[in-house]
């Protein structure tokens, strides 16, 4: 029996023992929100210390709430950097590497703020631009990135790319000044910063609303997070083009607000991502999981549930797995023959033998009987039949690594075919001595019948004498066909060749001269009732007996469609069109015997039926439809007809 972190297995190996994952889940939920709870706390302080400070000096104040949203950034993307082999989802990755790009272009943004000293030469209006820069950045990446959730892209192609925008908006705003202004000098914002700022907020609700409609992917509160951090971003754009200058209320209410998203992502990917690194867009593998588990669940249900036993065993013949029936046809716990060797344990000995060649023998690829009737010993020390059908487990590389056997406990059945069996045999008994008498006492008529016409010479009572001769002839004709057709269908039908039971057939009769018998079945094989050699003795002695011109009966096969059809044709006189059905009756025995009768009972053991296709004139034809299943063999001659 196998443990591991998440309980005790169970016998299908599909249910915790008991509610170890359960609490364990909460426990991490428990873990979590603390820290989370804390976290908020600290940015909403951080909020409170900051607008405290934007009164005492602004360019303190800007350069503390950019520099905090450089570092969350900066965060972020190690995370998603360190995460980007789990590529079950991309929305980190994507997110995370342009957060980190939005960062670069902000600290430089910072750093060129009115009154930092740092970037001779430039104006209020260099600052903006950067900003108006950054945002259509950030915009971008939280609209792209659950575009291209479901896309998995390569980490570096997705780093490149964002390395190729960046340098681009650089190179407009500070190698080929083609960026659009965005502040001037006593007027304030120009158009274009004001209509980006819209466009920014536009971009980012989209932005939002593809979080909300893929928010199944995420956790919970990874989707709340990140929902109300993108809008919190709106209402900042949304502040900042209101601002006149670059010092204003407006722009320290934005900032503010900029803090507060940022605090946000850092809740959804960094705080939830360290305490609960499965919570956040890795969920993807922790859904499959569940999923997994919950298909496992159910999987193991239908298991417990279903009639038949199932037990799986591995290369070494060792139970790994049994279902609720097999356990209660064993008389065990479950949990108390996981990891028993099946056969040595539950075999009894006069058949280990038997069952360990079938072992090996599917685990060696050699043929091996996929059905098997075998015993089982049960805890009280009886036997139970079980007829398996058996089935080898391979791995990835296609190497067998166990057997999955499904059973039916056949005990009750097998005792019961036993009794009928044995009532069949004295049944049998009884109806050979009374035809054994029978035949002996139409011996005797027949025998007084004759001696009676010998003795008398009046016409009249030779005619009579004539007729009890013919019923008792018919007599014997009755009796002698209720002994082929008790044995019909008592021993269980088996894989036969006909070409040979035509061969024997035709060598029983002893053909007429100029009358042959060709085949070109090859090694073709039917499954049928043992006496099916009395249907091809009875289409050949048939055909020479009423072929009158006979001289050749020819037997083949044909398929139609996934069908056999084993063909009996000769060149004799055929069957007139209105007796093709009638032959097969049993009243046509009054002419023609019980032959053809007895085919149809013969055949339709086995599912096999026959039919009367020839032109009269040109000889008979007789075609045996053999169902699909009920054939092997090399039976590529076999064309369509």
């Amino acid at each position: 029996m196998q443990t591991n972190s998440r309980g005790t297995e169970t016998a299908t190996g599909y249910h915790p023992a008991d509610g170890t994952d359960i609490r364990q889940d909460h426990a991490k939920q428990g873990a979590a929100s603390p820290g989370i709870l804390t976290s908020l706390i600290v940015f909403t302080v951080l909020l409170a210390a900051l607008a405290a400070t934007s009164l005492y000096n602004y360019l303190l104040f800007h350069t503390i709430a950019e520099l905090v949203a450089v570092g969350i950034a900066i965060a972020v993307f190690t995370v998603a950097w360190n995460a980007r082999t789990m590529r079950g989802n991309s929305y980190l990755l994507v997110a995370g590497t342009g957060l980190l790009f939005v960062a670069g272009v902000g600290l430089v943004h910072t750093l060129a703020y009115e009154g930092m000293g740092i970037f001779s030469g430039y104006d209020a209006n260099l600052p903006t631009q950067l900003w108006i820069a950054s945002r259509y950045l950030l915009a971008g990446t939280l609209l792209a990135a659950p575009l291209l959730l479901r896309r998995n892209p390569a980490p570096w192609g997705v780093f490149a790319a964002f390395t190729g925008v960046t340098g681009a908006l650089l190179l407009s705003i500070f190698v080929y000044p083609v960026f659009p202004d965005c502040y001037v000098v006593g007027s304030g914002l120009t158009p274009f910063k004001i209509v980006s700022e819209y466009v920014i907020a536009a971009l980012l609700a989209l932005g939002a609303v593809a979080v909300y409609r893929l928010r199944d992917i995420f956790s919970p509160r990874v989707a709340a997070n990140l929902i109300a951090a993108i809008l919190v971003l709106v209402a900042s754009e949304l502040a900042f083009t209101l601002y006149i200058s670059v010092y204003g209320f407006a722009n320290m209410v934005g900032h503010l607000l900029m803090v507060l998203s940022f605090g946000l992502f850092y809740v959804a990917f960094v705080e939830t991502g360290i305490r609960q690194p499965y919570a956040v867009v890795f969920t993807g593998l922790a859904r499959s999981e569940e999923q997994l588990r919950r298909e496992k669940d159910r999987l193991g249900q239908y298991l417990d549930i279903a009639g038949a036993l199932f037990v799986v065993l591995d290369r070494d013949g060792r139970i790994t797995l049994v279902n609720r029936r097999a356990s209660e046809i064993l008389g065990y716990p479950a949990n108390v023959v996981v990891g028993e060797p099946w056969i040595e344990r539950f075999v009894p000995p006069e058949e280990r033998e038997r069952a360990h060649a079938l072992f090996l023998g599917l685990m060696g690829g050699k043929s091996a009987p996929v059905y098997a009737r075998t015993p089982v010993l049960t805890a009280g020390g009886g036997e139970r039949i079980i007829e398996w059908h058996n089935t080898v487990l391979r791995d990835d590389d296609g190497v067998a690594c166990g057997t999955l056997s499904s059973g039916v406990d056949i005990t009750e059945r097998q005792h019961a075919e036993e009794a009928l069996r044995q009532a069949n045999v004295k049944l049998n008994l009884l109806s050979g001595i009374t035809r054994h008498d029978i035949l002996n006492q139409v011996t005797v008529a027949r025998a007084y019948i004759d001696l009676t016409a010998e003795d008398s010479d009046e016409p009249g009572i030779g005619n009579y004498l004539a007729r009890a001769r013919t019923a008792v002839e018919e007599i014997q004709k009755q009796v002698e066909f209720t002994r082929d057709y008790q044995d019909m269908g008592v021993a269980a039908p088996v894989w036969q060749r006909p070409e040979d039971l035509i061969n024997e057939s035709a060598s029983d009769l002893a053909l007429p001269a100029g009358v042959r018998v060709r085949t070109d079945l090859a090694d073709l094989e039917i499954y049928a009732d043992p006496m099916v050699k009395k249907v091809f003795y009875n289409l050949i002695d048939n055909a020479i007996r009423h072929g009158e011109k006979i001289t050749e009966i020819r037997f083949s096969c044909a398929k139609s469609g996934r069908d056999l059809l084993l063909l009996c044709e000769d060149d004799g006189t055929g069957i007139p069109d209105g007796e093709k059905e009638t032959i097969f009756h049993e009243a046509y025995k009054r002419r023609h015997g019980h032959g053809l009768f007895l085919v149809t009972g013969i055949l339709g053991i086995t599912g096999m039926t026959i039919r009367e296709t020839g032109i009269p004139g040109e000889g008979a034809r007789f075609e045996i439809r053999v169902p699909n299943g009920g054939y092997r063999g090399d039976n590529e001659r076999c064309a369509a007809p």
